[in-house]
């Protein structure tokens, strides 16, 4: 009967708990949707039929929150270039920032690869992070990389320049990775440089 009680008591609070954990995605959710529409002037993927534009800028939503913009989407000979695949090996350059629902800026950027970048913050090497200059080679599917990127490099193509936001359950979760606060959506813009096969 103890036991019971115990469960009955629990269950609750547990539920309690879920229900904050799904309010604070859907709040990190709508951050970045309003981010994406209004400053971006971005609209969703689903809602492309409805636009009379005819190259309108888009963006395409992951999982549940993984969000996708391919900045280049629209250019000649695009669709000539390699495809990212899921097993595939790329090599990325990249910025990643932490994100707050405004555009990322410079004081918010946590790892890069990006020279100019690197140069431009002073930054040599990180006791948790290899801040080096050389393309990150992944093989999506085997390299260990954050959700957020596995759901949302396939189907790229090489040379694309794609900018990847995601909230906390996509990135880190609960963990401090290097200046990332626990649970912080994070954006990543990168550029595909080489699909390698």
């Amino acid at each position: 009967m103890r036991k019971i009680l115990v469960i009955l008591f629990l269950l609750p609070l547990l539920a309690g708990c879920k229900d904050k954990e799904e309010d604070i995605l859907m709040s990190e959710h709508d951050k970045i949707v309003k981010f994406l529409t209004s400053s971006r002037r971005l609209i969703a993927e689903e809602d492309l039929g409805n636009v009379i534009d005819s190259e309108p800028p888009f963006y395409s939503t992951f999982g549940r929150y993984a969000y996708r913009h391919i900045v280049n989407y629209y250019d000649a000979g695009r669709e000539a270039k390699p495809i990212v695949y899921w097993g595939d090996k790329i090599e990325i350059r990249f910025t990643a920032y932490t994100f707050t629902g405004s555009a990322p800026s410079n004081s918010a950027i946590y790892w890069s690869n990006v020279p100019s970048v690197i140069e431009q913050l002073g930054k040599k090497s990180d006791n948790t992070l290899d801040w080096s200059k050389e393309p990150l080679q992944i093989t999506l599917g085997t390299t260990p990389i954050l959700k957020g990127l596995e759901l949302t490099l396939p189907g790229c193509h090489e040379a694309d320049s794609v900018q990847v936001f995601m909230t906390s359950s996509l990135a880190y979760g609960d963990e401090i990775i290097n200046v990332v606060p626990k649970n912080s959506m994070v954006a990543w813009y990168m550029k595909i440089e080489k699909v390698l096969r």
